[in-house]
C-alpha cells in the first residue's frame, strides 16, 4: 500500500475501504494498549508505562493527519506499521530482563509478531516486505542471541533456547510463506489491472466503468455521469494519421484527468467516446468545471493537431437506477449537443434541465 502502488482502475471505492479499515484498525489499536496498560494496574510494567501511551498517541495522531488529507493512506499505514513493529521489538527485549530462572517459555508478547510479519506484506509490495520482515526477522534474532548470552540466568539458558529457536523460526517461515503469496498476489493484480485498462490511454475500459456503475447501483448510491465524444475525430485520422491520432486520445485522456474531483472514474467508452463517474455534483459545480475542461482540450497542442472539441452528455442518476437507463440519457444530451452545433454541454437529468 505504498504511495507508488498502482491503484486499481475502481480506485475510489478501493481507498474509501482502506481508510474505513486504517480507522477500524486505529481505534482497534489504541483499544489495545488502553486495556493493555489497564490490566497492569498498579503494578505498570516500565516499558508500557510509556510505550504504549507513545503508540496510542501515533495511532490517533496519524488518524487525525489522514482525515485532514496531510498525508496519505500509504504513508499512515507505514508509520503505523514502523510504530508497531518497533514496539514488539522492545518488548521482546524488555521480557528478557524480568524472566526468571525457572522460565521455560517467551511470554505471551512475542505472539504479536505473527501478526507484524503478515502485516509487512499487506503495507509493502512483495520485495519490500520481504526485506522488512527480514530486518525484524534479524533484529529479534540479535535480541535473542544477545539476551541469552548476556542477561539470562547461565542457568536458565538451556530452558530459553528452545522457545527462542521456535520463535525464529516461525518468523522465517512466515516470512517465506507471505513472499511467496505476494508475489503470486502482485501477478494476479497486475492480471485484473490490465482487464480493466485501456491500454492505450491508460485510463479505466468499458468493463471497469460497467463494474463501478453496477457497484453504485447495488449501494444505492448517486453519482454524475458523464459521456463526451471528440468533435470530427475522423478527420484527425484522415489528415493526420493513426498515430497522430493516438497522440490526441492519450493526450485528451491526461487531461480529464487532471479536471475530475477526487473520487472519480475516468474511463475510455469506446473509439474517441469518453465516460466520466463523478460523485453527484451540483449544477453550479459541475458546469465550470467542465469548460475548464472544455478550454484546455481546446487549447492544447497535441503533436500537429492543434486543439480539440467535444460534445458532452451529463444525466444525475437516482438512487439504484439502471446504469443502462443513466448512459442512455447521458448519450441523448451528448447527441442533442451535436445536433445543435458541437462543443457543448447539455444535461439529461430527470427534470430534462439544461446546464448553462
Amino acid at each position: 500500500m505504498t504511495d507508488d502502488t498502482p491503484l486499481p482502475a475502481d480506485a475510489a471505492p478501493w481507498l474509501t475501504r482502506q481508510r474505513r479499515m486504517f480507522t477500524s484498525l486505529v481505534w482497534l489499536g489504541a483499544l489495545a494498549c488502553g486495556a493493555a496498560l489497564g490490566s497492569q494496574y498498579p503494578d505498570f510494567d516500565p516499558l508500557d508505562l510509556w510505550a504504549l501511551p507513545t503508540l496510542m498517541v501515533t495511532l490517533l495522531a496519524l488518524q487525525l493527519l489522514m482525515t485532514l488529507r496531510a498525508v496519505t493512506i500509504g504513508a499512515a499505514v507505514q508509520v503505523m506499521f514502523t510504530a508497531t513493529a518497533g514496539y514488539v521489538l522492545l518488548a521482546l527485549n524488555h521480557q528478557f530482563s524480568v524472566l526468571t530462572s525457572t522460565s521455560q517459555a517467551l511470554m505471551e508478547n512475542t505472539y504479536w509478531f505473527a501478526v507484524i510479519y503478515v502485516a509487512a506484506f499487506l503495507v509493502y509490495d512483495p520485495r519490500q516486505a520481504t526485506r522488512a520482515a527480514g530486518v525484524i526477522l534479524g533484529v529479534a534474532t540479535l535480541i535473542c542471541v544477545a539476551n541469552l548470552l548476556l542477561i539470562v540466568p547461565a542457568a536458565a539458558r538451556p530452558n530459553l533456547i528452545g522457545p527462542c529457536a521456535q520463535f525464529l523460526l516461525m518468523g522465517a517461515v512466515l516470512t517465506l510463506m507471505q513472499a511467496t503469496l505476494g508475489v503470486q498476489r502482485t501477478q494476479f493484480q497486475a492480471a485484473r489491472a490490465a482487464a480493466l485498462t485501456d491500454p492505450l490511454t491508460g485510463l479505466a475500459n468499458r468493463r471497469a466503468a460497467e463494474e463501478r456503475l453496477s457497484s453504485l447501483t447495488r449501494g444505492g448510491e448517486t453519482y454524475t455521469l458523464i459521456l463526451f465524444d471528440l468533435d470530427h475525430f475522423k478527420r484527425v485520422n484522415d489528415m493526420h494519421g493513426h498515430a497522430m491520432g493516438d497522440l490526441v486520445l492519450r493526450g485528451v485522456a491526461e487531461i480529464t484527468r487532471r479536471h475530475l474531483p477526487e473520487g472519480s472514474l475516468a474511463a475510455r467508452w469506446g473509439g474517441e467516446e469518453f465516460l466520466l463517474i463523478l460523485p453527484e455534483q451540483r449544477d453550479k459545480h459541475l458546469r465550470p468545471m467542465l469548460d475548464r475542461l472544455r478550454a484546455d482540450l481546446r487549447h492544447h497542442r497535441y503533436g500537429t493537431v492543434n486543439g480539440i472539441t467535444a460534445c458532452f452528455g451529463v444525466a444525475t442518476a437516482s438512487a439504484g437506477e439502471d446504469p443502462t437507463d443513466v448512459v442512455q440519457r447521458a448519450d441523448l444530451a451528448m447527441y442533442r449537443v451535436k445536433q445543435q452545433g458541437r462543443n457543448d454541454v447539455h444535461l439529461a437529468d430527470l427534470r430534462r434541465t439544461q446546464i448553462s
